[in-house]
């Protein structure tokens, strides 16, 4: 809104210039008159009026945003990390503190706030996620040595009971970089990847320095909205995972393929609650698994909660053998399942007669073939 008001502003007080302009040449191209002396001294004060507006409400917009980055305004979520790139050194500094990015008032300079907006302007959002990388171990296999990585992801700003977390290399977070670079080249400009140690990689303080990076370097990205929100950040996260949980439930390995699944829909809820796509496949994967294993009451809440993701989306492929499944496991379970008999009806009258449709299971035992 402030930034709207200003934008008003600037265009009056560049009319009023001009006006005042051309009243100035006409002293010079004319005889002066009364007439003509009362418009120049109206455009006067028309413009002195406006710049005294401008800087006030220039100087406001300053204090309010001062006010939110020193908290005296609370902002509800957490601030981006690096939020004022580009800004004085000891601001980028304050900026880098894990957990808070307040800035003393006196140091926000009008180049800062600009800086601020521009990067309001790049859909740069508050933190909602934390990546903590809380341990390590090194790994010896095959004739090669490589670090792996714990990454915890953590909600921010509540209370945060699942550990959901995967353990990556730095060969993979190098993939990961790669793949951003190629489509996101310009909004990862200010980002530094870690480089690669060529020797004293396994040495604890190397460790130490990288892990922090690699924590520092996650943050920046997700704080990206076009990045947070790709296939490349989100498949970095439950890729390698999702394929080993499918692999094991292909095999009938029911209980390792569980596992698997269940930190993958952890991650998934917290990456991309929104797309309901991915969360659906996890689900029904999820209740497959458990009906094999007899948990027929974890199978059913699973299946319940895939139903409740599509109820707006009556066409996809997953409904009416989600609906079945959960049908008869609320039979088995002895539930009331009236409601949701005559729901699934509608479905199959709306789309006619298919008795040929594939089962559930039929329909996970496709996904992720690799």
């Amino acid at each position: 809104m402030c930034s709207f008001y200003l934008l008003s502003v600037r265009t009056k007080l560049r009319l009023f210039k001009d006006n005042f302009k051309e009243q100035i040449l006409h002293i010079r191209t004319s005889s002066l008159d009364i007439c003509n002396t009362e418009k120049i001294l109206h455009s006067i004060t028309q413009v002195v009026k406006t710049m005294e507006d401008y800087k006030q409400k220039k100087s406001s917009l300053k204090h309010e945003v001062s006010a939110a980055f020193c908290n005296k305004n609370p902002i509800k979520e957490e601030s981006v990390t690096g939020a004022a790139r580009g800004c004085s050194s000891d601001v980028s500094q304050q900026n880098k503190a894990p957990y808070s990015t307040a800035v003393p008032e006196a140091t926000l300079t009008t180049k800062q706030l600009l800086q601020y907006w521009n990067n309001m302007n790049k859909k740069v959002k508050p933190i909602r996620l934390l990546f903590e990388i809380p341990e390590t171990r090194t790994v010896e296999e095959q004739g090669s040595k490589y670090v792996m990585y714990k990454v915890v992801v953590i909600k921010s700003g509540t209370y945060d009971g699942s550990q959901a977390y995967v353990e990556r290399r730095y060969s993979d977070f190098e993939k990961l970089h790669k793949s951003i670079l190629r489509n996101f080249k310009e909004e990862i400009e200010g980002i530094i990847f870690p480089k690669k140690i060529v020797a004293g990689n396994f040495m604890q303080e190397k460790i130490i320095e990288r892990k922090l990076a690699l924590m520092d370097y996650l943050g920046q990205l997700y704080a990206i909205k076009d990045i947070r929100e790709s296939d490349e950040f989100i498949e970095f996260f439950f890729l390698p995972e999702v394929q080993e949980g499918y692999n094991c439930l292909r095999s009938g390995q029911y209980t390792r393929a569980l596992n698997c699944l269940l930190n993958v829909l952890s991650l998934q809820e917290k990456l991309y609650m929104r797309y309901y796509d991915r969360l659906v496949l996890t689900l029904s994967a999820i209740s497959v698994c458990c009906r094999d294993l007899g948990n027929i009451e974890d199978a059913y809440q699973f299946c319940e909660k895939g139903g409740l993701i599509l109820p707006n989306h009556s066409r996809h492929r997953y409904l009416i053998p989600l609906l079945k499944v959960q049908l008869t496991l609320g039979n088995e379970l002895g539930k009331d399942m009236r409601h949701l008999q005559k729901k699934l009806t509608e479905l199959e009258e709306q789309r006619g007669c298919q008795s040929n449709l594939p089962s559930l299971k039929e329909l996970v035992v496709q996904e992720y073939i690799q």
